[in-house]
């Protein structure tokens, strides 16, 4: 028996798998064990994310940025002055005195049949004592009438206006017209000549 050693003990190949799988359960475990944060701490986190993004907004504020258009309303605009300055111009009644003709009711008023408009542009008239038919009218939009450069003779006129001869001889019509005030009117007759038709033009209001 002297001088022999025993023989070494070999392990089983199920108690060297039971080893491993005591290792791995235990790498296991500890790798799910995690540490609990404490209340505080988190406290201490949020208030310190708000300062961050707190001093975050008031840098962005404090920096040059281009400022967005400000529209202050200081009076009325440029067009609504020019609308203003813009009135109407004073344009007469067409109406002749009461002593002097008469209005007829008028049948076509502007190429429309029936009563006058509340402000025609058109009004006829009878003379008293006769039967000729006066007719006064507003020209919206006509040129206005102007004396010329070279004025031969004793040249008409209306309300101290210049005054033109717009007579048609074709059919018998005898016509003036002047501008008063920036507005164009004409009166008109088949019955009476020019010379005639200038006074009445004097008496139109």
């Amino acid at each position: 028996m002297c001088g022999r050693m025993p023989p070494p003990k070999v392990q089983s190949p199920t108690s060297r798998n039971s080893a491993e799988n005591v290792g791995v359960i235990l790498d296991i475990e500890g790798a799910t064990v995690q540490r609990t944060i404490s209340p505080r701490l988190g406290w201490m986190l949020s208030v310190a994310s708000m300062a961050v993004a707190t001093a975050a907004l008031l840098m962005t504020a404090a920096l040059p940025h281009a400022a967005a258009p400000r529209f202050v309303e200081t009076g009325p605009s440029i067009l609504e002055q020019a609308f203003a300055n813009q009135k109407p111009p004073t344009t007469l009644d067409l109406l002749l005195p009461s002593d002097l003709a008469v209005e007829v009711s008028p049948l076509r008023v502007d190429g429309i049949y029936g009563p006058a408009r509340p402000a025609p542009t058109v009004r006829s008239f009878r003379l008293r004592g006769s039967n000729a038919i006066v007719i006064v009218a507003m020209l919206p939009g006509t040129p206005p009438i102007v004396p010329p450069t070279n004025t031969q003779g004793e040249a008409l006129s209306v309300h101290g206006a210049y005054a033109a001869n717009y007579s048609v001889e074709a059919t018998s019509l005898c016509a003036v017209r002047w501008t008063e005030k920036g507005m164009t009117y004409e009166i008109s007759s088949r019955s009476l000549l020019l010379r005639d038709l200038v006074p009445l033009a004097e008496q139109v209001r």
